[in-house]
């Protein structure tokens, strides 16, 4: 994956990752599927989908802890 990708990722929303990490395990199921009947082409796909896959789910985890943090500073603040 390009550095210029990550960062668009990056910078996406919750709601755009979700989505995101929905296409992606959609997109690993089918070629996981089709591995079945036929060997792939190229295997690292699997590796890259399930790499990517894991470096959304650590932004998600990132927004949803800064969100947390941030309300816990606005309750200490009050």
């Amino acid at each position: 994956m390009k550095r210029k990708d990550k960062e668009n990722l990056k910078n996406m929303s919750v709601d755009e990752l979700e989505a995101h990490l929905r296409d992606l395990e959609k997109k690993l199921f089918q070629i996981k599927f089709k591995r079945v009947a036929a060997p792939l082409e190229n295997p690292l796909v699997i590796r890259s989908i399930r790499k990517e896959m894991s470096m959304v789910r650590t932004w998600l985890k990132e927004k949803e802890l800064d969100k947390d943090k941030a309300k816990a500073e606005v309750t200490v603040n009050d």
